[in-house]
């Protein structure tokens, strides 16, 4: 081969190489862009479900509290009841 052509072979086989480590490249940014999305879908994804937990909890609390007042309510108002018996008899 003549040098001409050698350089000619150089240059191509240089191009292509760039071309590839270029493509390599980018192939490695998609897939780690696409780890950190999955990342981020899961830590929210996490992050809601412990916020449903957490109101569920709270909602479990009140519904305790609200089940405490009505039989609180229901032996006042049985009480009340037996002093206007008292008073009426």
């Amino acid at each position: 081969m003549k040098v001409h052509q050698l350089e000619q072979f150089y240059k191509e086989n240089v191009g292509r190489l760039k071309e590839q480590m270029k493509k390599q490249e980018k192939e490695r940014i998609e897939r780690i862009k696409q780890q950190i999305r999955e990342e981020q879908k899961a830590y929210y994804e996490k992050k809601l479900q412990e916020a449903e937990t957490a109101r569920e909890r709270e909602l479990r609390l009140v519904q305790d509290e609200l089940t405490c007042i009505t039989e609180q309510a229901i032996r006042l108002k049985e009480k009340i009841e037996l002093v206007l018996e008292e008073k009426q008899g």
